[in-house]
């Protein structure tokens, strides 16, 4: 399956960096050329306009005014055919600056809910689980302790709390069987498109199908919010998983960190 239109690359970005800026996020630096914006807080995240490439001068300016736990995103800009080849390469970038290095890579990937791979509903789960959309703030401390340590980092419950307001929003928590906070997952909708956050299972809860389970949840949800398009960021470890799902790849997605000597 071939998902060929630049609106769902841009509407992948546009639905990522809206995100970004609910946790709360502000301007880094701008002028004529240049539009720099990070977050307060986690998810620590910097990046530019997504219509421009991303220059020398752009990491030039992202080192002397982002926190140094900053992550700069870098990603093709966006034009009326798709995603443009870069106009020079990621490593081409850390040489010549010379304060940044690769950090991680996510490839962005859509599916079209109206091509999507059949799902067996009438599949009995070996471990099945009771998801929960979060309503008011009485599960965001399991939701924010399951997703740290899934991911292994400290979520800001601050970023969090405030969404439950948002009408565009799904935050949802996995129970087990023994009413054990086991997986996490954010919707997010822009437009007719649906974005899947925040997909995280311990480690000490993997292996039992709780994240495909969720998955499916999830787009199903997505479904129901008659949204055209699911939209993701996957690290290479759960692209498969993705992919057997019907999703596809659109672009990378670099993550450069400050170097450190």
């Amino acid at each position: 399956m071939e998902i060929k239109s630049m609106h769902i690359d841009s509407a992948n970005l546009n639905n990522l960096t809206q995100l970004w800026q609910r946790y709360g996020a502000q301007s880094l630096y701008e002028d004529d050329q240049l539009h720099l914006r990070k977050n307060i807080s986690w998810p620590n995240r910097v990046w530019a306009d997504m219509a421009r490439p991303v220059s020398e001068r752009s990491l030039q300016q992202t080192a002397k005014n982002a926190p140094d736990a900053a992550l700069f995103a870098l990603w093709p800009a966006m034009t009326e055919d798709g995603p443009a080849a870069p106009q020079v390469t990621v490593d081409a970038l850390v040489r010549q600056s010379r304060d940044w290095q690769p950090a991680v890579q996510h490839t962005a990937m859509a599916l079209q809910l109206d091509k999507q791979l059949p799902v067996n509903t009438q599949t009995v789960a070996r471990y099945p689980i009771h998801i929960k959309y979060l309503s008011d703030d009485t599960d965001i401390a399991a939701w924010v302790a399951t997703g740290s340590k899934a991911f292994g980092y400290t979520i800001d419950a601050n970023a969090i709390v405030p969404l439950l307001a948002c009408e565009d929003i799904q935050i949802l928590l996995a129970y087990n069987e023994d009413s054990q906070p086991v997986a996490t997952g954010l919707l997010f909708k822009t437009g007719d498109v649906v974005g899947i956050h925040q997909i995280g299972v311990p480690a000490d809860h993997q292996g039992k199908g709780y994240a495909t389970q969720m998955m499916r949840f999830l787009i199903q949800s997505a479904e129901k919010w008659q949204a055209d398009y699911v939209v993701l960021q996957a690290t290479e470890a759960g692209r498969p998983a993705y992919q057997k799902l019907g999703f596809v790849d659109q672009f990378l997605i670099t993550y450069l960190q400050r170097y450190k000597s």
